[in-house]
């Protein structure tokens, strides 16, 4: 028995210390019901990423739609929305969030000391990290810098005196916003600021997503179609006799509300598409039946 063990395997030589290229390549995981409609196109990807307490950011997926928080294979969630913070709010998304939640605190409709409290708040629910709005002064992001012990990011819409301030003051990550100028004031940031952590908007497409990450990006920010978008496409497929799901997961959905859709590695010129994904096959269901010759009615599971 033991010479089994002991003999050399054939070809095991080649597996020695073995190339990324000679390793196979293994096919993803999915659920029967997975959907890929919330997936981030696959040029982010191509991000160097920012490392946080050990784990590298790529994607963070901009929402607040709980649907879309719990099903996005975005890296991180973004959760910036147009009202005061409550801590109710940040609660709810971290219930049903699988990826970090780094979650917006004010600085344009909230000011002053609620933004201090709210970020306190929020690193206690267990955010991995507080959002300032662009119209926070200087002043405020270090204050909260000062109180917390999770990534404090600062969001700026342009390159100027300000946006300097905020990063000498000790801003964690700045937030590129700035709209079709975003790939021009990422690459001044980065020409001024060589090491600060940036993420920036990535755009609609490929070409904008691969424009930003060249002018000096880290990590981006993706806005994914709305649930209520992705319904109707649902129904209209129904509606003309297709099933909701019918492209494999991992594949491009078609476009919705102008939101960046996964680009095809395929289309993309890219690396070989990836194996099929290995579906979970779903668990035996027991089958039940009545034996008409028990007088006491038994059921059978079989």
């Amino acid at each position: 028995m033991s010479d089994i063990f002991s003999a050399p395997i054939e070809g095991s030589e080649s597996l020695v210390n073995p190339t990324r290229a000679e390793v196979p390549q293994i096919a993803p995981i999915e659920g029967r019901l997975t959907s890929d409609a919330a997936r981030i196109p696959a040029a982010i990807n191509q991000s160097t990423g920012i490392t946080i307490k050990g784990h590298t950011i790529r994607s963070f997926a901009y929402t607040t739609d709980a649907v879309i928080v719990r099903n996005t294979n975005a890296d991180a969630i973004l959760a910036v929305y147009p009202f005061t913070g409550e801590p109710v709010i940040t609660n709810a998304l971290l219930t049903v969030a699988q990826a970090p939640l780094f979650v917006g605190v004010g600085g344009g409709t909230t000011t002053g000391q609620r933004v201090i409290e709210l970020a306190m708040m929020a690193e206690m629910q267990g955010v991995a990290g507080v959002v300032l709005n662009s119209p926070a002064p200087v002043e405020t992001v270090a204050s909260v810098i000062n109180v917390v012990d999770v990534p404090v990011i600062s969001t700026v819409t342009a390159f100027d005196d300000t946006t300097a301030r905020k990063i000498e003051a000790g801003a964690s990550i700045i937030n590129v916003a700035a709209g079709a100028n975003t790939s021009t004031v990422v690459a001044q940031i980065r020409a001024h600021y060589p090491t600060v952590p940036i993420m920036a908007s990535g755009g609609h497409n490929e070409t904008s997503i691969l424009g930003t990450i060249t002018a000096g990006a880290n990590a981006l920010t993706w806005t994914p179609p709305a649930a209520q978008a992705l319904q109707s496409q649902m129904m209209d497929d129904y509606r003309n006799g297709r099933s909701a799901h019918h492209g494999s997961a991992g594949s491009a959905p078609s476009n919705t509300t102008g939101a960046t859709n996964p680009t095809d590695a395929a289309a993309s010129g890219s690396a070989a598409a990836s194996p099929a994904p290995n579906r979970m096959k779903p668990a035996r269901r027991p089958h039940f039946s009545v034996d008409p010759n028990d007088e006491a009615g038994g059921i059978s599971i079989w």
